[in-house]
């Protein structure tokens, strides 16, 4: 089952619920919990179940009793095995779908996956699999998330008799702060999704918010902080140029190039840079960058540094995304679109109007385009309706992986608000166990089970 809910509209919550329910039905047995990653689990999870189990203060840390800590459901907590032992004998053991050895190989009696759409379908493939003890009641699998095409779709999209969907607005959720909705930072059309749970299908150009509005009369400025943006794009290498300008980001410049070394674009680059005057703060590229060349013994990202150091144009570091949340290409794209301009009409990220001219693009070697291009260009595969992956063409995704590191590696992926941040009510724990919010612990007592 899947509750394809908005930011909000208790996911998680439920979730904890579904894995009690099966813990009830199934005493002595072990069952798995599935995040993205382990740090979201404690985020998330972690978070929740102090919030929704009875009598529980905080998650257990060092020697600290499992009991004391997380109330009369819970009789003991391994962290080094990351397995929690529940009143009746069964097992929650909790597991990253970025690290798949943390689900291979066991056997579980259902099994919940939180935030779905950040997993990968090798990873959902394995959890699926997973669950298949045969002393379970019934082999469950519970997911609950925001829907995204993809895997997704083809499991929850379409009509199977061994699938069921319900969806969760965030508009349901009457215990949400005032405001929360106007807090989400999100691309119009996607709004559907994160805010009523629905599979919205994308296809056509990638960034459709790039608009007339997107593109400003702004010029490199020295008095200005400035990045670099930056895909080595194998043999059609592309860098740009942002700075922070009162109307917000703009690309300024680049330096597009095809059939050339990496070695001679990272001068070109640095040359472009000292022209200009300019001086980055940080530069934002292509984690692949890392890996050495075979032949040379050298990273592109050592090639490029190296090349910017000399020139002196590089006063920070070489950033790049990190984690797979923020490697998973559909996620840099909708934090990328949200920039451009939001569900609230915000605009955040522009392109200086110097980079549309066609005196200036006509000069881009053939097969090649720049961030404007780009932006015009992207595009879902028209082959394939339901994938949330842009086509790689080979000439609009150069820049457009660059941008998209930029946007990524600077401000993260959209993620949604913290509700106890915003809601003044809870108390600094951010446990609503002590309000009367009326859907957490204060409703249940370890007699319910």
């Amino acid at each position: 089952m899947l509750f394809a809910g908005g930011w909000g509209s208790g996911k998680t919550w439920w979730l904890i619920a579904e894995a009690l329910r099966l813990t009830v039905e199934n005493p002595g047995r072990p069952g798995v919990l599935v995040s993205p990653t382990f740090p979201l689990q404690r985020r998330t999870l972690y978070r929740a179940i102090v919030d929704i189990f009875p009598e529980a203060k905080r998650w257990p840390s060092g020697a600290a009793n499992a009991r004391d800590c997380l109330g009369p459901l819970v009789k003991d907590w391994s962290a080094s095995d990351r397995v929690m032992t529940m009143f009746n004998g069964a097992e929650w053991v909790f597991g990253s779908a970025d690290n798949v050895g943390s689900l291979e190989g066991a056997s579980y009696a259902w099994g919940c996956l939180d935030e779905p759409r950040l997993v990968r379908a090798e990873a959902w493939r394995i959890f699926n699999a997973r669950i298949r003890d045969p002393k379970s009641k019934q082999l469950r699998r519970a997911l609950a998330g925001v829907p995204s095409l993809g895997w997704m779709w083809d499991e929850f999209g379409k009509p199977h008799p061994k699938r069921t969907v319900v969806r969760g607005s965030t508009t349901d959720n009457p215990h949400l702060p005032p405001g929360y909705i106007e807090h989400l930072n999100l691309s119009d059309r996607l709004a559907r999704a994160y805010i009523h749970g629905e599979f919205v299908v994308l296809e056509g150009v990638v960034y459709w918010n790039y608009t007339d509005e997107s593109i400003v009369d702004v010029e490199p400025d020295p008095t200005k902080p400035t990045f670099g943006m930056l895909d080595f794009g194998g043999r059609k290498p592309y860098f740009g140029i942002v700075q922070d300008h009162d109307c917000g980001e703009v690309v300024v410049e680049e330096v597009v190039a095809a059939n050339v070394l990496e070695s001679r674009h990272a001068r070109d680059c640095a040359e472009h840079l000292q022209r200009l005057g300019l001086t980055m703060l940080e530069c934002y590229v292509d984690p692949a960058g890392k890996s050495r060349n075979s032949m040379t013994g050298l990273s592109s990202f050592r090639v490029y540094e190296d090349a910017f150091r000399a020139a002196g144009v590089l006063s920070g570091h070489m950033q790049h995304p990190r984690g797979p949340v923020e490697r998973h290409i559909p996620n840099g794209v909708e934090a990328t679109r949200c920039r451009l301009q939001d569900h609230a009409g915000r605009r955040r990220l522009f392109v200086a109007r110097a980079l549309t001219e066609q005196s200036r693009t006509s000069r881009y070697p053939e097969g090649t385009v720049g961030v404007h291009g780009g932006l015009m260009g992207y595009k879902y595969p028209a082959t394939r309706q339901h994938s949330n992956e842009p086509h790689k063409d080979g000439i609009h995704d150069h820049s457009m992986d660059a941008l998209r590191y930029y946007v990524v590696a600077r401000h993260g992926v959209v993620e949604q608000p913290d509700i106890a941040a915003l809601n003044m009510s809870l108390d600094r724990s951010g446990s609503t166990q002590s309000h009367s919010v009326g859907y957490g612990a204060g409703d249940l007592h370890l007699g319910d089970f």
